[in-house]
């Protein structure tokens, strides 16, 4: 088993989110290479977690958070 350091593991949340953020559109909802993307870094921020840390980064940009939210069609 592989004992990886938080600036290790923020290391590769920041990898697997940028190939999420330019992962090629449009998506199909049955694509299983997103979804094993998706899976990866949600496993590296559960290990992260599981020491006690909080990432740095959740992976999502300002914009794409703000974007989520609504924008400026948020209620």
């Amino acid at each position: 088993m592989e004992f990886l350091s938080k600036k290790e593991l923020e290391e590769k949340i920041s990898a697997v989110s940028g190939e999420i953020r330019h992962y090629p559109t449009p998506i199909a909802r049955c694509d299983e290479q997103l979804a094993d993307l998706l899976e990866r870094r949600a496993r590296v921020l559960a290990e992260l977690r599981s020491k006690g840390e909080e990432p740095a980064a959740s992976g999502c940009t300002q914009q794409g958070i703000w974007s989520n939210d609504g924008g400026f069609d948020a209620a």
